[in-house]
């Protein structure tokens, strides 16, 4: 079971004036094994128009605070679906 933690939103004008919204989430992902275990990643969601798209990691950590922290640095850099899974495989890579 996964339960989304929204943890942001920034709204950003285009180069043709549209605007759109992300919002960035923390993902707690329940892993049974004997035990509740929680994994945690990262979604992010764009609104531009009708449209949703969603690009999200698989779990990263069993650290909710060190994933929460990742969220906060694309949130506030306002990372965007396209460079966001080389932006977070380059933060796990600072944390190990």
């Amino acid at each position: 079971m996964k339960k989304l933690y929204l943890e942001g939103t920034k709204t950003m004008i285009m180069e043709d004036s549209k605007e759109v919204q992300l919002d960035y989430y923390l993902v707690e992902d329940y892993k049974s094994r004997g035990q509740d275990i929680s994994l945690y990643g990262i979604k992010i969601v764009k609104h531009l128009d009708d449209c949703l798209e969603t690009e999200y990691t698989d779990p990263i950590s069993y650290s909710r605070d060190i994933v929460k922290e990742m969220v906060h640095k694309l949130w506030y850099n306002g990372v965007t679906l396209v460079t966001m899974l080389e932006i977070v495989d380059d933060l796990v890579s600072d944390y190990i």
